[in-house]
């Protein structure tokens, strides 16, 4: 058996060999002979043996031959045309691009030869000049499907995704097979997306969407890109189809999670919690979290309770639940049950790490504040000063404590001990969150004081931090007008209800100083006071003393 194979080979190289030593007695006849009835033949030979060989992917022999044909002959192209061709399927891509310029440089409208270079370039990563050779290809065949995919991929691989997307557009209204069209609807969304073309991504989605109504990826793809654009209606209008259709549960999951994100975006508190809900029953949730979410959504509806059983439970599941015990404090703070919170948050205190315990001591700092405003309310001022003192053990750098001690010492009219006190919680402001706040109550500590000089530098300060902060333009003109300066006054208060019509203060006094320069403007200042509040005694007589 293992002769008889040897024998066919050895008779199959004899037979190529006699081939190639006939075809090249065939080229040296060519090359003796320079006219006639015999040129003709032995071209026609040539490009028949040529042709054959190339069909038969004999690229070896096909470069042998016409290399040998062309040395003799070189201004025969369509042998060259061949030899190019052989080049470029045996991946010796410059011999071909060689050839193919050459045959250019004589026949410049070869489609063919440009289409074989255009092959070429893309081969070497020549993008631009293969794009170039395609448009050529593509100018005298608008309808070559070849063409124009290689061109809308030519441009995406050049970062040209308007050409791109215009180039699968074309090809799409070529195709006619349903699966073609939509593996290229998909592509253009792709692109379309990637160019922030969210309309034409819709587009191009949808399209795909009417011809595989059910397919889960492309449905996903869309309601990923409502969400993106922050269509939220429209996100979940696709979500609930997909819950139509979609059985496999991961991609369930991630339906039912999406649901919930959006309806809480939505505010829609009682439909979070529904799929919320689903979402426990679905096979790779997170039960411990998805609880946690339904915790919070009831607090967020005021079901105060149903939110802190929840938590309690889940603290109680967990050995480290320290942000569910801060979550459960947070929620006994709204519910005023401050010594319930204290509580929680002392549990979190005696085990917490270092950086917790900074943590919880700033927390506990800020339930004494809150624990005191009650007290404040009902002027239980010794209450306040107990409770405070109290935050300002675990937190003392919360400028919000100092705050509070300026305000009780304000409403106590205790004008010094306020600026005091208003000094430090400027002090350890250092982000600057409540500076606008405070450099207001100073203001008026300092006009009480009769240092005016100082209110002025407070004023200056706020507004040079909120310029249009209608609180600090009113002060600022009723300092004016203590200082007799009716034009500043008159602008300031004018600026205040301009950021802020409602403050009848400022409009008030506006109309006050009007009284005396602009009669018609302070009626109608008055005229607008009344509206906002019928019951306010002095711009009535006022409106009546100018009527008389």
């Amino acid at each position: 058996m293992i002769s008889s194979n040897i024998i066919l080979i050895i008779v199959a190289c004899t037979v190529a060999i006699a081939a190639i030593y006939a075809l090249y007695s065939i080229i040296l006849f060519q090359g003796i002979s320079s006219k006639g009835d015999d040129l003709q033949l032995t071209t026609k030979n040539i490009l028949d043996q040529v042709d054959i060989l190339y069909s038969k992917q004999e690229y070896a022999l096909v470069e042998l031959l016409a290399t040998k044909y062309l040395d003799r002959v070189p201004d025969h192209l369509q042998v060259r045309k061949y030899l190019a061709k052989a080049y470029l399927a045996d991946k010796k891509y410059n011999q071909a691009i060689k050839h193919c310029n050459i045959i250019l440089g004589r026949r410049p409208n070869d489609i063919e030869t440009h289409f074989v270079l255009g092959k070429c370039y893309v081969k070497k990563r020549f993008l631009n000049k293969a794009i170039i050779e395609y448009n050529i290809v593509y100018d005298k065949n608008k309808k070559d499907k070849e063409v124009i995919q290689t061109l809308a991929e030519l441009y995406t691989r050049t970062d040209q995704l308007y050409m791109a997307v215009e180039a699968y557009k074309e090809l799409v209204s070529l195709l006619e097979k349903p699966e073609e069209i939509a593996a290229f609807q998909l592509v253009i969304a792709s692109l379309c997306e990637e160019m922030h073309d969210y309309p034409s991504a819709f587009d191009a989605y949808k399209a795909r969407l009417e011809i595989y109504p059910k397919d889960v990826d492309t449905n996903k793809k869309l309601a990923e890109l409502y969400m993106k654009i922050g269509n939220h209606p429209m996100a979940i209008e696709t979500l609930l189809l997909m819950l139509s259709f979609v059985t496999e549960s991961k991609m369930l999951l991630w339906i039912f999670e999406s649901l919930v994100d959006l309806y809480e975006k939505t505010e829609d508190y009682e439909k979070a919690i529904a799929y919320a809900e689903k979402l426990l029953d679905t096979p790779g949730s997170d039960k411990f979290s998805v609880r946690e979410l339904i915790a919070q959504y009831n607090l967020k509806m005021g079901r105060m309770n149903d939110g802190i059983v929840i938590l309690e439970d889940l603290a109680m599941m967990s050995q480290n639940a320290f942000d569910i015990t801060a979550e459960l404090a947070s929620a006994y703070i709204a519910c005023d049950e401050y010594q319930k919170a204290l509580d929680k948050y002392l549990i979190l205190l005696d085990k917490a790490t270092p950086k917790e315990a900074k943590q919880v001591n700033a927390l506990i700092g800020d339930l004494y504040i809150k624990w005191a405003q009650p007290a404040l309310n009902a002027k239980d001022y010794v209450r306040v000063k107990e409770l405070l003192d109290l935050a300002a053990q675990y937190s003392p750098v919360n400028p919000e404590v100092y705050y509070y001690y300026a305000y009780t010492n304000f409403e106590q009219r205790n004008w010094t001990n306020t600026v005091e006190f208003i000094g430090k919680a400027l002090n350890y402001d250092k982000d600057k969150v409540y500076t606008v706040k405070y450099l207001l109550i100073l203001s008026q500590a300092q006009h009480e004081l009769g240092n005016f000089f100082e209110e002025k530098k407070a004023l200056s300060d706020l507004l040079n931090i909120d310029e249009k902060n209608a609180e600090g333009l009113y002060r600022l003109g009723l300092m004016y007008v203590a200082h007799h300066d009716v034009k500043n006054a008159e602008e300031a208060f004018e600026k205040a209800i301009t950021y802020e019509p409602d403050l009848i203060q400022a409009k008030y006094n506006l109309a006050i100083l009007y009284e005396g320069n602009n009669r018609d403007r302070a009626k109608e200042l008055y005229m607008e006071i009344l509206e906002q509040d019928p019951t306010f005694t002095e711009a009535k007589n006022a409106l009546a003393d100018m009527a008389d």
